[in-house]
C-alpha cells in the first residue's frame, strides 16, 4: 500500500509540474528548439561588437535605437547621433578581449547584456565593464542604452 501511495504522489507531482510548465510565460519557439534566449542575446551582442570592429556603420545605424543614450567610462552622456558618428570615425579595437557575458532578461521585449572588455590599445581605460540594454521595437532588437564603467582596481594602471 505505501508503494502505491508513493507512486500516486509522484505521478500527481509530475502531472502538476507539466501543467505549470505548459502555462509558463515567456516560452518561445526559440526555446522549443533547444536554444536559450540568453544565448540569443549574447549572439546579438557579439554581432554588434563584430559590426563595430569591422566599421560597419550601416549595421550600427540600423541597430541603435532612435532614443539611444550612452554613458561613457568618464561619465559623459552620448546620444544616438554622437554614438554613430564616433562609430564611423574609428573601428573598435581589433585586439580587444570580450568575456564574461551575462544576460538579465527583464521581460520578453527587454534584456540587459553585461560583459567585460580589455582594450589593449587603450592603456588609460583598459579594463571596463559594459552594460547594454536591448529592446524589441516592431520585431527588431535595438540597442537603447549603454553604460561603460572602468574597472576601479585596474583603472589607469
Amino acid at each position: 500500500m505505501p508503494k502505491t501511495l508513493t507512486t500516486l504522489i509522484c505521478v500527481t507531482v509530475l502531472l502538476t509540474s507539466a501543467a505549470f510548465a505548459a502555462d509558463a510565460p515567456g516560452k518561445s519557439s526559440q526555446q522549443a528548439d533547444g536554444s536559450s534566449p540568453h544565448q540569443d542575446f549574447v549572439a546579438l551582442q557579439k554581432a554588434f561588437i563584430a559590426a563595430q570592429q569591422r566599421g560597419d556603420t550601416e549595421y550600427v545605424t540600423n541597430v541603435v535605437a532612435d532614443d539611444f543614450i550612452g554613458i561613457e567610462s568618464n561619465g559623459d552622456t552620448t546620444e544616438r547621433a554622437e554614438f554613430i558618428h564616433a562609430s564611423q570615425g574609428e573601428k573598435l579595437d581589433q585586439s580587444a578581449i570580450f568575456y564574461g557575458f551575462r544576460v538579465i532578461q527583464l521581460d520578453e521585449d527587454c534584456a540587459v547584456v553585461t560583459y567585460n572588455v580589455v582594450f589593449s590599445a587603450n592603456p588609460t581605460d583598459r579594463y571596463q565593464h559594459m552594460s547594454n540594454t536591448w529592446v524589441n521595437v516592431d520585431g527588431h532588437w535595438k540597442l537603447k542604452f549603454r553604460q561603460s564603467t572602468l574597472n576601479l582596481w585596474s583603472a589607469h594602471d
